[in-house]
């Protein structure tokens, strides 16, 4: 580990801590005028369900027993540093302390949602999303808060200035309007949800946005493709063409060459294992795959 700059602070030099505990303690302080209690209420009449124990069964379900295990020992731990309520005061304290437990252990995607729910309902989205970014830029969140979406993911601040911001502008270009848009966009929204089926089709649809854009590609400058043709067929069409060099093979086929080597092309056959860091490397290459392909449309 390189020693500590003297001129600069700690925070400054502090590794990415992502969306860890203290993360979480700091955006549920930005959301003032409500409690643990309110937010968890608020996700869970969002959500449908009835209780705590309703939520655990279903985070168990997606997320295994032993996530399930961590929340039941700090939601009890929580409730013992509490005591035995002898009041309605101190009942509210204690249900407080369970509740702000369970969301800072609980799985990521879940939290994200019960703050922006909470936010939402108070119609206080645009008035803490300043706040939230601004927490989320020290820590090294790879997520943006959108007052109108909750929170995207735009990676790390050179993925997000690089790749993630120059994708968004490209697929606001008519010619992608309808597949490669959709599909991205798609991906962006499977992986903020986070559970392992979400995870597979982020994935899945950010290899398809970038398959689509290369036959928008094709199409704009008159060449034929098949249909059915897959990401390496495709490249090598635009190679043919004269519309791409041999050496942008790697970065325009990252990730669809995983949709390709794990998946068929239909909803149902995407992959069923992959993980969060796989997730953002695979939507970020995609992103930077699409713009790209952009630049090469005709004028």
């Amino acid at each position: 580990m390189a020693a500590p700059d003297p001129l600069l602070d700690t925070a400054s030099q502090r590794p990415p801590t992502g969306m860890d505990e203290g993360a979480r303690h700091l955006i549920l302080k930005a959301l003032a005028w409500t409690n643990s209690t309110g937010v968890m209420g608020a996700f869970f009449d969002d959500r449908c369900y009835a209780d705590e124990n309703d939520y655990l069964v279903a985070v168990e379900r997606v997320w295994g027993p032993e996530r399930v295990h961590v929340l039941r020992i700090k939601a009890t731990a929580a409730a013992d540093s509490i005591g035995t309520p002898s009041s309605p005061r101190e009942h509210d304290v204690a249900e407080a302390a369970v509740c702000e437990a369970v969301l800072l252990h609980m799985p990521e995607p879940d939290f994200r949602s019960a703050v922006f729910i909470a936010a939402r309902g108070a119609a206080k989205t645009a008035q803490v999303a300043p706040r939230i970014n601004h927490i989320r830029r020290m820590r090294g969140m790879p997520w943006v808060f959108s007052p109108d979406k909750g929170f995207c993911w735009v990676g790390d601040e050179e993925v997000e200035s690089r790749a993630i911001r120059p994708a968004m502008s490209a697929i606001e270009d008519s010619r992608f309007a309808d597949g490669v848009k959709d599909e991205f966009v798609q991906a962006r929204a499977e992986l903020a949800r986070g559970t392992p089926g979400a995870l597979a089709h982020a994935v899945h649809k950010a290899g398809c946005a970038v398959e689509s854009a290369m036959k928008v590609l094709l199409g704009q400058h008159g060449q034929r493709y098949g249909e059915g043709e897959t990401a390496h067929p495709l490249f090598d069409r635009l190679v043919e063409a004269g519309l791409a060099p041999p050496l942008m093979q790697a970065c325009v086929l990252g990730a669809a060459s995983l949709c390709d080597q794990r998946t068929g092309h239909g909803d149902g056959d995407a992959p069923r294992e992959v993980s969060q860091e796989v997730a953002e490397a695979v939507l970020a290459s995609a992103a930077v795959a699409i713009a790209y392909l952009h630049k090469l449309l005709p004028s």
